[in-house]
């Protein structure tokens, strides 16, 4: 509504009289309230038109996480060095830390990524912050036992920092808090929730503070928040991020966008209408779709591994990726693997990706394959 600025330029006793005329006219018109809401938008609203959906707090963490990625890659120019006291900062943004390093975008304070964190995954990602810093002081080029950043034989433009056995860093921290954080929050934290009944799904949450949404539906959206994909998907996918881009990515494989996103609409009308049935089969596809992203990329990376087998930077780069996302596979119930078969996984994978050979890669193709969801005809179109 716009305000209007009237400067008062009348004594008091001709105010006095226009107030009183003012009472003896009609009331005004309301002007009707447009639709917030477009179809086919992740967009929901209540009875008197009010938005009932908030997932802010998800959107500052993949900002920061997103700002964090471009720090740590920019050591892969080599004699860029880089501090794991920032990323520390960056990762817990305790009493605001990390904000000197974040955008306003990113920075919000009591929103961290540590806090959030598979708790089992917390102290490894302290030990990846001191690795990747280890790694950027090597201002000598990367090769088989030497950190250092690596160009690609085929294509020059792309250059990225290793260490001595060829693990990129960046990959490692970035695609693991992708899972430690966002996946398994919206997977184990809200969907759980939402399936078992756990939040309270009768009245809004503070009407006074504008939050108009009950606590179910609140949870629900936080989970759609950590996916990374606009509200206007359907016809939007320029702007996805972290996984909500893999979803694009894999999409023409695997058919993943469309039935996600649809899903996590079903899913949130349901909550609203208290449709129970619709709600768990909605989820179920949510968790399963979601999953099929991670599984589906882990395999991409494994094939682009092998593509580029004799061009250790792009082949490194593909494993670590790889790695990253294979790890991600331990949350989601029902449409996870367990620690021990990752772990089993990246055994045939081995330690020093500069010695995985081709055979390495097609045996953790074979078991990604007969221990996920993506068929044998899919890996081929990925």
């Amino acid at each position: 509504m716009k305000a209007r600025y009237i400067t008062l330029l009348f004594s008091l006793t001709l105010l006095a009289t226009a107030c009183e005329k003012d009472k003896n006219e009609p009331d005004p018109v309301p002007t009707p309230i447009s639709d917030l809401c477009n179809n086919g938008e992740y967009c929901f609203t209540d009875a008197s038109n009010r938005l009932t959906v908030d997932y802010s707090g998800q959107t500052k963490r993949l900002y920061q996480l997103q700002e964090m990625t471009t720090y740590m890659k920019s050591a892969n120019t080599s004699g860029v060095q880089l501090s794991a006291d920032i990323l520390r900062d960056m990762f817990s943004n305790a009493n605001g830390a990390g904000s000197s390093h974040f955008s306003a975008d990113a920075s919000a304070s009591g929103k961290q990524l540590e806090d959030k964190c598979f708790l089992g995954t917390v102290d490894l990602y302290f030990d990846h912050f001191d690795a990747l810093e280890s790694a950027s002081m090597s201002v000598t080029a990367g090769t088989n036992g030497q950190a250092g950043v690596v160009q690609s034989i085929s294509d020059p433009s792309k250059k990225y920092l290793l260490d001595a056995n060829g693990l990129e860093w960046a990959q490692i921290i970035e695609k693991g808090l992708m899972g430690d954080v966002f996946y398994y929050q919206a997977t184990a934290t809200y969907l759980n929730g939402t399936e078992l009944g756990t939040f309270d799904n009768s009245a809004p949450v503070n009407g006074d503070a504008g939050q108009w949404y009950s606590e179910a539906e609140h949870k629900f959206d936080e989970a759609f928040g950590y996916l990374g994909i606009p509200i206007d998907f359907a016809s939007n996918t320029v702007d996805a991020r972290f996984h909500g881009k893999y979803a694009v990515a894999r999409n023409t494989a695997l058919d993943i966008s469309t039935p996600l996103f649809n899903a996590f609409i079903e899913a949130r009308n349901a909550i609203s209408n208290e449709n129970e049935s619709a709600k768990l089969n909605a989820c179920e596809e949510i968790r399963y779709q979601w999953s099929r992203i991670i599984a589906g990329t882990s395999l991409y990376y494994l094939k682009q591994a092998d593509l580029s087998i004799n061009d250790p930077a792009l082949k490194c780069h593909a494993l670590s990726e790889f790695t990253a996302f294979i790890a991600q596979l331990i949350h989601n119930d029902g449409h996870s693997l367990s620690p021990a078969q990752v772990a089993e996984v990246l055994l045939i994978i081995g330690d020093n990706f500069y010695e995985t050979s081709a055979d390495d890669i097609a045996n953790a193709q074979l078991f990604l394959i007969n221990n996920t969801s993506i068929t044998l005809e899919e890996f081929a179109n990925l």
